[in-house]
């Protein structure tokens, strides 16, 4: 039939990510990361999509900042996992949010991939009332594949 079948593990996509330039970076609070992040940054890795995720990108005694701010200049795409937690951390994912939406003034182009996990639009208003204006996915109505297939459209379609 002229299919060509293959099999990767987690620890491939793991090791991939060492060696590729992000196509996305997968920002996100820790408490989502078992039920929202990590799924989806195999999911999306699976799909032959690089990115950019603490648990493949960071190596043991690696500059965090450095790694992450690496990570965020390279990417074509910033997804944001938009949730009741990412909005209470004022951390790293504040952190992220604020680098990627100076980007995209720099450069003058879209790079935010909103992702909805159990929020309201007023939450996302009082977050950072820009982010209403851009079209993002429900992770909670959609799930995961149709998510990750949206993600992967976004980011591998040419601008």
């Amino acid at each position: 039939m002229g299919h060509d079948l293959q099999f990767r593990s987690n620890d491939y996509a793991s090791r991939r990510s060492h060696f590729e330039k992000p196509q996305a970076f997968i920002s996100h609070d820790s408490r989502d990361k078992e039920s929202i992040a990590r799924p989806m940054a195999l999911n999306l890795q699976r799909k032959l999509c690089p990115v950019w995720y603490d648990e493949f990108s960071l190596k043991l005694g690696e500059n965090l900042r450095q790694s992450i701010e690496k990570g965020l200049k390279e990417c074509q795409k910033c997804v944001l996992i938009l949730s009741p937690s990412f909005f209470a951390n004022n951390g790293w994912g504040k952190k992220e949010f604020e680098s990627i939406f100076t980007r995209e003034i720099l450069e003058e182009t879209q790079l935010v991939l909103p992702i909805w996990c159990g929020v309201t639009k007023k939450e996302v208003y009082e977050y950072s009332p820009s982010l209403l204006n851009v079209k993002g996915v429900d992770w909670n109505s959609l799930g995961e594949d149709e998510v990750c297939r949206q993600i992967y459209l976004a980011v591998t379609s040419p601008a």
